[in-house]
């Protein structure tokens, strides 16, 4: 009778085992050789190579230096791409949200491959600058107080710290898409905002219900002839709005009223003669203007 130890049966098992273990190794080996050889043969093969990079939506020497932060950009995201280069078609991802992302100064960005042609087609949408937010530490300020019908002289200053955060640029949609200068200038809109708030790239200045008072506000300085185009924003809680000149009254506007209806108002108090001799016009009630 033959009769197995258990210590030979261990033995066949453990080789059985090995050899399971070889097998799997050579047909790893194996995939991986003709893996590689296949990808060898897509990187050297002219069927993929880029005959065309066409750039849209924006001047071409921009659209260059675009093409050329995005060949940087995924070949620090992409294996494909560092392996098979920017000239493969196979290696150009239609995926560039990450891409979008990191460039907040886009608004979209779109490419799209084309076969025939073997080109590559990217069409942009840019983001345009339409003013500057600044933000800066906020301290106690006097805001005008309402007293049947009337109103208490006020301080007109714009109160706020010495240290002023960063600024940023932003489009029509109020997205902060680039950081700006620190300049003092009345060329372009510009937003104080000294609600003590930290924002940053792709964040919104305002909700949209604001927002689009806000570039009316804008609209309104430039039509009345207003010699600022800086509105300040002091406490977010209140929905308020004040700007500020040297030779002309501070204007004080509610962000969640339009203010079409003010254009009328201070064209009638300029033809009055009182305009240079006010302090202030409060335009925060719809329809009403108060003035000292």
């Amino acid at each position: 009778m033959n009769i197995r130890r258990p210590t030979d049966l261990r033995k066949k098992r453990d080789k059985r085992d090995a050899r399971k273990k070889y097998f799997i190794a050579v047909a790893g080996v194996v995939f991986l050789l003709l893996v590689g050889l296949a990808l060898l043969a897509v990187k050297q093969s002219g069927l993929f190579t880029v005959r065309a990079k066409e750039v849209s939506g924006v001047p071409a020497i921009y659209g260059e230096q675009v093409l050329r932060d995005m060949e940087v950009f995924s070949r620090a995201h992409s294996l494909a791409f560092r392996f098979l280069g920017a000239d493969n078609m196979l290696a150009w991802s239609s995926d560039m949200e990450e891409f979008l992302a990191a460039n907040p100064q886009f608004k979209t960005l779109r490419l799209q491959k084309d076969p025939v042609r073997r080109a590559i087609r990217i069409t942009i949408d840019v983001r345009e600058k339409f003013g500057v937010w600044c933000g800066a530490g906020s301290e106690g300020v006097t805001q005008p107080i309402e007293d049947d019908g009337g109103a208490t002289a006020i301080d007109s200053g714009i109160a706020a710290n010495d240290h002023a955060d960063e600024c940023y640029w932003f489009d029509r949609d109020g997205v902060l898409f680039a950081k700006a200068p620190h300049v003092q200038s009345e060329l372009f809109n510009r937003v104080h905002d000294s609600t003590g708030r930290a924002l940053e790239l792709r964040d919104k200045i305002l909700s949209d219900r604001l927002f689009v008072n806000l570039v009316k506000i804008f609209a309104l300085l430039e039509a009345a002839d207003i010699n600022t185009k800086t509105v300040s924003i002091r406490d977010l809680a209140l929905e308020e709005a004040s700007a500020d000149s040297v030779s002309d009254p501070t204007l004080y506007f509610s962000l969640h009223t339009d203010p079409d209806f003010a254009l009328s108002a201070i064209e009638a108090i300029k033809r009055s003669g009182s305009w240079s001799k006010l302090g202030y016009v409060d335009l925060r009630s719809e329809n009403r203007a108060y003035y000292r």
